[in-house]
């Protein structure tokens, strides 16, 4: 069933392994199957046994790196278990779970439902949990600075046989379980956007990462490989020498243009391509 519940917690240990074998095995069922009708039953039984495990009280603490073939995150009182089911047209469709602390003692969950297909403009427009524009995420950034209930995100998308993104997006909490998507937050030369997506050619790999020591999103500058290409963006990949970034100023994420690599011999981080070809962490 679609929407929030509350959960209680326990002081009680709990041993998940069982469930964790289950929902690897299907995850692996998930991306092995040849048809997209295949998929989506292993995606059935495995968002059930998820839901199950994550309704325990125990399960907001619990480490589950154990769990294969989806992203595990966790910042102050968010909790996001996320994952991608890979079509067989090359195209994606996301789904994730929010676990929401709201007291000491208890949590929401939040199912989101990803209707990225359906969502025009999506720089500019706030969206919901039942209207997500999904993506897998692998970096939830939590700052007092932008505001107690802001959780930044960091995200992939594998768009299609052509092209992936890179999405940097924003949640807003409530203790009632009523969560947004996006804010006019992300501060441009040329406007303020409510979340930033970058497309580039599907066979190449574009960095966006959050490096804590300078608080800053440092992202490849994307150009196309010729000046009669822009604006077709398979033909996009980071230009190797040119980095921007984002960094928190008066409640919002201010873009700054050319960013000294030589500030972090990490700057450029190794996020992979593909969800089966990896797990994130």
């Amino acid at each position: 069933m679609i929407g929030t519940q509350t959960i209680s917690f326990a002081q009680n240990e709990v041993n998940f392994d069982e469930q964790i074998t289950e929902l690897n095995t299907l995850g692996k069922e998930i991306i092995a199957s040849e048809s997209n009708e295949g998929k989506y039953i292993a995606n059935k039984k495995y968002t059930a046994v998820l839901k199950e495990v994550i309704s325990n009280n125990a399960s907001f603490s619990y480490n589950f790196d154990a769990l294969k073939t989806i992203s595990v995150l966790q910042e102050n009182n968010l909790k996001i278990y996320n994952w991608a089911v890979p079509l067989t047209d090359g195209t994606f469709k996301y789904f994730a779970f929010l676990q929401i602390r709201s007291s000491k003692d208890n949590f929401r969950i939040v199912e989101l439902i990803d209707k990225s297909e359906t969502i025009k403009s999506p720089e500019n427009r706030m969206l919901t949990s039942k209207n997500w524009y999904g993506a897998l995420y692998y970096k939830a950034i939590y700052s007092k600075e932008l505001g107690k209930n802001y959780y930044t995100l960091l995200g992939w998308d594998g768009n299609n046989l052509l092209t992936n993104k890179k999405i940097i997006d924003v949640v807003s909490t409530s203790t009632n379980g009523i969560i947004k998507f996006g804010a006019p937050i992300f501060k441009t030369a040329k406007k303020t956007k409510k979340r930033v997506i970058f497309e580039y050619a599907e066979n190449v790999v574009m960095s966006l990462k959050y490096h804590p020591n300078i608080e800053k999103i440092v992202y490849d500058v994307l150009i196309p490989s010729s000046s009669s290409l822009k604006g077709i963006y398979e033909y996009y990949g980071p230009s190797l020498e040119m980095f921007d970034a984002f960094f928190i100023e008066n409640k919002k994420w201010n873009h700054q243009k050319d960013i000294d690599i030589k500030l972090d011999p990490n700057l450029k981080d190794n996020f992979w391509k593909k969800p089966e070809k990896a797990v994130i962490r």
